[in-house]
This record gives structure tokens, sequence and C-alpha cells, in this order.
């Protein structure tokens, strides 16, 4: 209360605690900013983490003052990706336009998928679908005359 003991006005009390209390320390800029030029994904990481975590960096700067440009923070997430996405950014940046951080985010994820998908192994024999088709028109005998003649069916 010594600090604002002596204060007249309630502007000029709030002001007062405002400056003590802000945190806008420059240890604390540089902290964050060495953190964000640093981030990499990981290797386990997802890239929802990935992206995640590169924003809660963007927001302890913003909460402090410190405003970082859109070019800024998809630079920044390129930059941490690891060299498996290379063709990718490579890809991306060949139309020397630089897209936005949630358009590099949607499209990160999207090539994600992508690659999880390429790297499910493919079921053997035929698709699901024609097998349980097959399967039905095999049971029903209609389009199946061999078998059924081979049964005990219609002799010829």
């Amino acid at each position: 209360m010594a600090y604002i003991s002596e204060l007249d006005t309630s502007k000029e009390i709030y002001d007062r605690l405002v400056s003590l209390f802000k945190v806008n320390d420059a240890n604390q800029v540089l902290f964050l900013r060495n953190k964000l030029r640093e981030i990499k994904k990981g290797k386990d990481e997802c890239m929802q983490e990935y992206f995640l975590r590169i924003t809660e960096i963007k927001n302890d700067l913003l909460s402090i003052g410190e405003t970082i440009t859109d070019r800024e923070m998809a630079l920044t997430t390129l930059g941490g990706l690891p060299f498996e996405w290379y063709v990718f950014m490579t890809t991306l940046l060949n139309y020397n336009v630089i897209p936005g951080f949630e358009e590099l985010m949607d499209r990160c994820i999207q090539e994600e998928t992508r690659e999880e998908v390429q790297e499910m192994p493919m079921p053997k024999g035929p698709p699901a679908a024609f097998s349980s088709h097959a399967k039905k028109i095999n049971n029903s005998g209609t389009k199946s005359k061999g078998k059924a003649g081979l049964k005990g069916g219609r002799k010829g």
C-alpha cells in the first residue's frame, strides 16, 4: 500500500498498479522469443500438438505486449519441422507465397493425415465390399449355377 497511499485519484492508483505488476521484462521477452525461434517438432509429436506449443508461446508474448507477425509465425513453424518434411516445405514455398499461420496449420495437418493413410498396410484379398457382395450372390444360388450343380442340383 505504500506505493499507492500517497496517490489522489483512482486513475493514478490504477496506473501505478499497472506499472508495478506489468510483466514487460526484457528478459521474459528474450526468453520467449528464443523459445519460439528454437522450437522443433518432436519425432512422436502430432502436428496439432506442435502447433499448440507454438500458439502458446505466441499467446505468452502477446500477454506481455509483444506482437509477432503471421509471416514470422509461419516461417518459425516451417523452420521447426523435421527433415522428413523438406519436400513438403519446398513445394509449399515454390510459389514464393508464404501461407498464413492458420492455413499452414491446416495444410500440415492434412499432409500428416495423408502420410498416415499411405503408411497403413493394404488389406490382402479383395476389398471388403466386393467380398461381401460376392458372398451374397454365391449364397443365393442365382448367379453361381456351377456350384449348385456340384452340390446335387440339376444335372444336365
